[in-house]
């Protein structure tokens, strides 16, 4: 579901849609790519809402329902910070899920150790990958709604600016408040010797007015560690130590109390997020830590099931890759039956559809292990261009269903009378889109096909060879008594004449290159027969350069 660009419409359109309970997705971000692959992650099951720029978000937000922002780094460039901040410091419930590249999450890495940034995301990604950091984010939100007892409810919509000076006009009167019911007491957290306690008509004290922790205490010190992210090393110096001697002094202590919760489920988080990034030993590690910690039985559980089956998974693809291994024999023919067993992987991973996904179990990685063994090994060229023509296909359905999508949208502004206008999100707009995103396709068509043709490399000696040219042997290696090969590869075009030739490999490089080559264009094969056509085809010849005895 789009956000329409009239703000009270949107604004509308989002107070209706909290009739349900389902969770609301703010995304902003100009990547077409990426919001398309978060739509194919959340599915209907989620109202998705997309805003090209950051302009609308606090609007929306304001508005209630959205539970979780997912925050394209790109769209707001430079200012990723100082946003994510302004934004959580408003909605400090909001999830926030921000993706980039490793260089931006290195620039966000303060935010994302203290909590502010939920997860990040690496780009590119699968939808399957995107579906496991939106599920993670709904659980997240749809916990803290728990802990709160009650849903998200609609706040009326203010604007930011006056929302802002409320809350920065209360926490001064708060905290002016504290100055002068604290300004005659000592700085230490506990009484002086002698000195009254206030107390209740009951005789018990008196609740005292609340105060930030003063420097040097145990809460300050464990604020401090909290920031830095110091959990629970080093000893005598971490944020779930020096809060539980706090709430040992003081059983009550609801900062104390506060603070353990946030360890706990900073330590969780790091657990999820080395589970979604594969790294199963330090999974394994914060999961052991997060136990330890004492942090919620059942999500410690749930934890620990979801590395038992991701260990499964690589426990498989480890069994896959010891059957392939195991007996082979120690011969020149090796390196063959390793890449050919490969290849029958891969070719299997590709009629199951699993192109690119499950890691280390899908057809391009046996693809590339196959080409690892051997290069020029004939059914691993063959299952690199049945890879190469599967992709294809996967990106002309995905240009399909944009082009769709795009049709769909130019027809809804079309009723709404938005024909021009927005710029970005008109009739005119969406219909032109169409047949650019065609034409975009069609180059990046043509790439994949010129790609897959230039991988199907065969042995020169499955052709037939109508004529031949004998190479002249350079005069200077003849006098050096220099001996060698060239490894060329080159097209048989579908009359049968050789072009495009290119030096594969040599040995010695350079010697015998341009004598190769000039033979071979010389040479004529009979052409290539598909479906009684005749074809372009790829190939590889090794031409041998010997001094007559």
């Amino acid at each position: 579901m789009l956000a329409p660009e009239d703000e009270n419409h949107a604004i509308e359109a989002l107070r209706f849609s909290l009739a349900s309970d389902i969770v609301e997705l703010l995304v902003l971000t100009a990547d077409g790519a990426f919001l398309q692959t978060l739509r194919e992650a959340v599915g209907p099951a989620r109202r998705l809402w997309h805003v090209p720029t950051s302009d609308k978000v606090s609007d929306l937000l304001i508005a209630g329902g959205v539970g979780i922002l997912v925050l394209d780094v790109q769209a707001v460039q430079e200012m990723g910070s100082r946003f994510i901040s302004e934004i959580k410091r408003q909605f400090p419930d909001l999830v926030v899920v921000v993706a980039g590249t490793r260089e931006a999450e290195t620039a966000l890495a303060r935010l994302i150790s203290e909590g502010t940034v939920y997860r990040f995301i690496h780009k590119p990604m699968s939808p399957a990958r995107a579906k496991l950091f939106a599920d993670a984010a709904v659980k997240k939100y749809e916990e803290q709604r728990k802990h709160h007892g009650t849903t998200s409810s609609v706040a009326p919509p203010f604007s930011v600016g006056l929302v802002v000076g409320i809350l920065c006009a209360a926490l001064c009167v708060i905290l002016a408040g504290i100055w002068f019911l604290r300004r005659g007491e000592s700085p230490d957290t506990e009484p002086a010797p002698g000195s009254p306690v206030a107390q209740r008509p009951d005789g018990q004290p008196d609740a005292q007015p609340a105060a930030l922790p003063a420097e040097g205490s145990l809460l300050a010190r464990a604020a401090l560690a909290l920031a830095a992210n110091r959990l629970t090393t080093p000893a005598g110096d971490n944020a779930l130590e020096l809060y539980r001697k706090e709430l040992a002094l003081n059983p009550g202590d609801a900062a104390a109390r506060a603070g353990v919760a946030e360890v706990h489920e900073r330590l969780l988080s790091r657990a999820e997020n080395a589970l979604i990034e594969e790294r199963l030993s330090e999974a394994a590690a914060d999961i052991d830590t997060a136990r330890t910690a004492g942090v919620d039985a059942a999500r410690g559980a749930l934890l620990a099931a979801e590395l038992a089956k991701a260990r499964e998974r690589v426990k498989t693809a480890a069994a896959a890759k010891r059957v392939l291994t195991a007996a082979l024999p120690a011969d020149d023919h090796a390196a063959e039956l390793k890449a050919d067993q490969y290849a029958a992987l891969a070719m299997q991973r590709i009629h199951e559809d699993h192109l690119i996904d499950p890691e280390s179990d899908n057809a391009r990685f046996y693809v590339e292990e196959a080409l690892d063994a051997e290069p020029a090994n004939a059914a691993a060229l063959e299952a690199q261009q049945q890879l190469a023509l599967a992709l294809l296909a996967a990106h002309r359905e995905a240009d399909a269903d944009a082009k769709k999508q795009l049709l769909k949208s130019a027809e809804e502004r079309l009723h709404e009378d938005r024909l021009i206008e927005p710029e970005n999100d008109s009739a005119k707009y969406h219909a032109s889109a169409a047949p650019e995103a065609s034409a975009a396709r069609l180059d990046h068509d043509a790439a994949l096909a010129q790609q897959a043709f230039l991988a199907n490399v065969v042995s020169a000696d499955h052709l037939d060879l109508v004529k031949s040219v004998q190479p002249v042997y350079p005069r200077m290696a003849e006098q050096s008594g220099v001996e060698g090969w060239v490894e060329l590869d080159f097209t048989v075009g579908d009359s049968g004449e050789v072009k495009d030739a290119s030096v594969h490999a040599a040995d010695p490089p350079g010697v015998f290159d341009q004598a190769a080559v000039g033979a071979l264009l010389q040479w004529h094969y009979r052409p290539v027969m598909r479906e009684a056509k005749p074809v372009a085809q790829r190939a590889r010849i090794r031409i041998r350069f010997a001094l007559k005895r």
